[in-house]
């Protein structure tokens, strides 16, 4: 696994979160600790409120599985999780988690099969939809999501002339932050770069 080589922190203005919109819902890699159930993980770590898991969060997968129990599926190193917020039709009903319809699922849902899992610092891939999008993606910037060089350079690239992060620092250094720009500053294809953003403030 590549270690972090490049770190880019900064802020960003909150309608600009949208340009991370198709990052959360390919899925972004985050480090965190894994050995934990999906429950400790967001409330835990990411500090997310129990009410609004329960509330707002309403369909959960799991390495493609539906999670019916946020409190005893274990999240492991290289675990992808999906998040959304609830989904129209019989669809929507049947995914949703603990939902009336979560039988007709079948081999569709997550079952607990793991033996005891060590407690260690690892990385998932999160996926993110819906409206979950503006009310989650802010936290996650904020916890700093792992990108390829590469990928990072097509972020880049994709945004338009004149783009910057305020409070730019580039490896723990103060940095103008129109120099990220594709043209001005590149980043190695085999680099990790670690992408931390907060948003909102002049």
């Amino acid at each position: 696994m590549l270690s972090v080589a490049r770190t880019v922190e900064g802020r960003l203005a909150p309608e600009l979160l949208r340009i991370f919109f198709p990052l959360f819902q390919e899925g972004v890699e985050l480090e965190v600790e894994v050995g934990c159930t999906i429950k400790q993980l967001l409330v835990g770590q990411f500090g997310i409120a129990a009410d609004y898991l329960s509330a707002r969060i309403t369909t959960l997968f799991l390495n493609n599985r539906a999670v019916d129990d946020v409190a005893t599926a274990v999240i492991t190193d290289g675990s992808v999780l999906a998040l959304s917020g609830a989904m129209p039709g019989l669809v929507g009903a049947t995914m949703r988690s603990g939902g009336y319809y979560a039988a007709m699922r079948g081999a569709m849902t997550y079952a607990n099969d793991q033996q005891e899992v060590p407690v260690k610092q690892g990385r998932i891939k999160l996926k993110l939809f819906n409206l979950l999008l503006e009310e989650l993606g802010p936290r996650v910037m904020q916890w700093g999501i792992l990108l390829s060089g590469a990928r990072f350079n097509e972020l880049l690239a994709a945004q338009p002339e004149g783009f910057r992060l305020r409070d730019c620092r580039l490896d723990g250094r103060t940095v103008v932050g129109e120099i990220l720009q594709t043209g001005r500053r590149r980043f190695e294809d085999a680099a990790l770069v670690k992408l931390t953003v907060s948003f909102g403030g002049e």
